[in-house]
C-alpha cells in the first residue's frame, strides 16, 4: 500500500483521474504532503472540495476523503533517506456509500488504497494514479 518515492530534487505530485461521467478522462493533480505529514483531499458536491463532483446527484456534499501520507524513513550508509507514500480512502458518512473496485459493500472507516485502483463515489468512478515525479 505504499510507494517508494525517487531521489531528492524532484517535485512530488499525486493525481486522480475521473473514469466516468462528464469529466471522464480529466486528471486532477495535487502536491504531495511534506515528509512526515498527511494531506486529506475532500470529495463531494460542496463548492471548494478538492475533488468536486457537482454533476453527480448521488454524491453527498462531503462524501469521502482521499488521504495521502508521506512517510520518511531513517538514513542508512548505502542509500538516501527512504520514503514512502501511503494512501487511504475514507467515507464521511455519505448517504450512498463509497466503493472500491467491484466490492458490493461500501467501505467502512478508512481503507488502504494503492495506485491504479478504481473507486466509486456516487455514480462516478475515479482512479488513484501512481504518484508522478518531474524534474524541477
Amino acid at each position: 500500500m505504499s510507494y517508494k518515492s525517487p531521489r531528492r530534487g524532484y517535485r512530488r505530485e499525486v493525481s486522480v483521474t475521473y473514469m466516468s461521467g462528464p469529466l471522464d478522462g480529466k486528471t486532477l493533480t495535487f502536491t504531495q504532503p511534506a515528509p512526515g505529514e498527511e494531506r486529506a483531499l475532500a470529495m463531494g458536491r460542496r463548492e471548494g472540495s478538492e475533488i468536486h463532483l457537482p454533476f453527480d446527484s448521488q454524491v453527498s456534499r462531503l462524501h469521502a476523503k482521499l488521504i495521502c501520507k508521506h512517510e520518511a524513513g531513517t538514513d542508512t550508509e548505502d542509500t538516501e533517506t527512504p520514503q514512502s507514500i501511503t494512501f487511504w480512502l475514507e467515507d464521511q458518512g455519505s448517504r450512498n456509500g463509497t466503493f472500491v473496485e467491484k466490492q458490493q459493500e461500501p467501505i467502512k472507516g478508512r481503507v488502504a488504497l494503492r495506485p491504479g485502483v478504481l473507486f466509486r463515489v456516487g455514480r462516478t468512478w475515479i482512479r488513484l494514479d501512481a504518484p508522478m515525479n518531474f524534474d524541477d
